[in-house]
């Protein structure tokens, strides 16, 4: 038995030192990120339940193993729109109120709460509120080491900008 051991440890280390043609080069990479992001968004009033169940559109495939980012349209300057992440909390005297989500494979459901009557709320928190999600691989959440409390960042990364944004329904 020693003997067949022997051999076969030497037959393996004769494999391990072969080396033979480098075959060809693989397809080129980009920047180390080979991820489709996948965006939609939708503008929409809360209703007195103060949560908004979202379609995802058609066309957008989203497996159990990614996750969704979703970021609230706070305001535009010079031209340029500027997203901010959920949860996104706003703080008063008497409390404060956060927009958060949570979501499935088929539906985000995008919501507020707080410590404050959400009844007393102006319409600039509860009326004609813009959300864009992207639909991102786990791994490039937890692994790519792109920021992605940063629309922009991952705007860039996934590059986005030459890929449509697709509008996104309430669900009925």
């Amino acid at each position: 038995m020693k003997k067949f051991l022997s051999l076969f440890a030497i037959f393996s280390l004769f494999l391990v030192a072969c080396e033979g043609d480098q075959g060809p080069p693989g397809p080129p990479g980009q920047d180390g990120i080979n991820v489709v992001g996948q965006t939609f968004e939708i503008t929409f009033d809360f209703d007195d339940e103060y949560s908004e169940f979202v379609t995802i559109p058609d066309g957008i495939e989203v497996l159990e193993s990614d996750i969704i980012l979703v970021y609230l349209l706070e305001s535009v300057e010079d031209g340029a729109d500027v997203w901010s992440p959920l949860p996104q909390t706003f703080y008063f005297d008497d409390g404060e109120v956060q927009y958060n989500y949570n979501h499935t494979t088929f539906d985000v459901n995008i919501y507020l709460h707080g410590r404050i009557d959400l009844n007393t709320l102006g319409t600039a928190f509860t009326d004609d509120q813009t959300f864009r999600m992207v639909v991102v691989p786990s791994d490039f959440a937890l692994d790519s080491g792109v920021d992605i409390n940063s629309y922009q960042a991952v705007k860039t990364a996934l590059d986005l900008d030459k890929k449509p944004v697709m509008k996104a329904q309430l669900q009925k």
